[in-house]
């Protein structure tokens, strides 16, 4: 659904300096009167010939060539005269992705790139940065900072965050700083929250020629286990452009996830590069997107959230969204405490508080080699093993009587490890360390631990 991003290839064409010095200047030299004539004779012809909207890539043609008569092109460098171009076009008709741009020379015919392989796509995991599974709260969490591919590897990537994902009962696709690619990778995704075999409309292309209309279908059969009943968050944001906004859009209008950010980029025409001449490229739209059934799409609008965050964190509202389910419409008793546990959190104080006045009775030995200390304004649960180091850490308090201990089995999680305070009456009898476990569980040390 958009350009392949234009890649500035650099060509070693010798190693003297002089020579190097004369291929930088001449990047610099001005566009003649003729080339520039073609570049933009060329671009506007082609918009006319397939710009989806008549009416606008008239307007284009008309303002392009009275500026080119005015002179504004004259005596430009070509990354000027892309510059310009660009500007003006959009001050026509604002479309984000109709652009001029410079692309690297070709060289013997072929345009062979020389220095290597670009393997940027492979360093970058086609598109899929980690995958993330809290098991407390039964929520995977796909960052997918793209770009949107349609390759081989970029589909078996794909499948594998899908899969590890796919035992979640709730899922966050993040593509806030996605800005597109190929509009197939969206349509796997969304393949994945609907059974094999129930293919679902999802987005039409419309052309300039109306008789080339395509409709976008899910794909009956993804590799691997689907998630029908998988509840979807996706993220959005400003940088969200083009085919992940169109994956957004369409999984909104399915009613099958809920998007949650900021209002996307508004790039919904999708197309491809054109040579102009001169090391001029243009990528031009050519087809509308919009959803199924319909003639609105997202183009100069943009995906609006179901649930706008502001300044908000979009994946911290996320996650605060699917406990508020959980705890509204779960039956499982385990998630709901798991659930109830995150939710309590929030109450943690950010920075240091002086537990001395409220709980000041603490400090003392305990079993189980525990012994609770009060330094500087700050209380510490400390574990002293013989032979071993004594390992400390910070306490405090989540509510009343319920202090965390913070960094305590950091390696499950934050925030995982808590001591509860059990009193008789208002005299404290003893003490009782809980820690949520990657699974949701909630384990209790066996005996309460109690002072010496």
């Amino acid at each position: 659904m958009t350009p392949i991003a234009i890649k500035q290839t650099c060509r070693v064409l010798c190693t003297g300096v002089a020579l190097l010095f004369i291929n930088q200047t001449s990047f610099a030299q001005t566009v003649s009167d003729a080339d520039r004539h073609t570049v933009v004779t060329r671009l506007t012809d082609r918009l006319v010939d397939v710009y989806p909207f008549p009416e606008i890539s008239a307007k284009y043609k008309e303002a392009l060539l009275k500026l080119e008569s005015e002179g504004r092109y004259n005596n430009l460098t070509e990354n000027e005269l892309a510059n310009r171009l660009t500007e003006d076009l959009r001050k026509t008709h604002k479309d984000v992705h109709l652009r001029v741009s410079r692309s690297a020379p070709q060289q013997g015919g072929g345009g062979q790139r020389r220095g290597g392989e670009d393997n940027s796509d492979q360093r970058a995991n086609y598109g899929f940065k980690k995958v993330e599974i809290d098991g407390a709260t039964s929520t995977a969490y796909v960052d997918i900072p793209g770009p949107f591919l349609a390759s081989q590897e970029a589909f078996e990537m794909a499948a594998a965050a899908m899969n590890m994902s796919a035992y979640s009962k709730y899922v966050i696709l993040d593509v806030r700083h996605n800005g597109g690619g190929s509009g197939q990778m969206g349509r796997f995704l969304a393949s994945y929250f609907y059974n094999p075999g129930n293919e679902q409309y999802y987005l039409n292309g419309f052309y300039k020629d109306r008789k080339r209309d395509v409709q976008e279908w899910t794909y009956s059969y993804t590799p691997g286990k689907h998630m029908p009943n998988a509840k979807v968050y996706i993220l959005s944001g400003r940088s969200t452009g083009s085919a992940s906004e169109g994956f957004a859009y369409a999984m909104q209008k399915l009613k099958r996830a809920t998007i949650v950010g900021d209002t996307s980029a508004g790039a919904g025409i999708a197309g491809g590069n054109v040579q102009l001449g001169s090391n001029l490229q243009a990528f031009i739209p050519v087809k509308m997107v919009v959803g199924p059934n319909d003639n609105t799409g997202w183009e100069g609008i943009g995906v609006i959230p179901d649930v706008q965050t502001g300044k908000e964190d979009a994946l911290v509202v996320a996650r605060r969204l699917i406990l508020e389910d959980i705890m509204k419409t779960s039956t499982d008793t385990v998630q709901k405490a798991a659930a109830q546990w995150v939710l309590d959190d929030a109450a943690i104080a950010t920075g240091p508080a002086d537990l001395k006045a409220k709980y000041g009775e603490l400090v003392g030995k305990y079993t189980n080699n525990i012994n609770i200390t009060y330094v500087k304004g700050q209380m510490f649960w400390n574990r002293a093993e013989p032979g071993k180091p004594v390992e400390s850490y910070l306490l405090k308090e989540v509510k009343p009587d319920v202090l965390v201990i913070t960094g305590l089995n950091a390696n499950i999680g934050p925030n995982v490890s808590r001591v509860y305070i059990n009193r008789a009456g208002s005299k404290l009898e003893s003490l009782t360390r809980k820690t949520l476990m990657g699974n949701g569980r909630i384990s209790a040390t066996p005996q309460p631990l109690k002072k010496i």
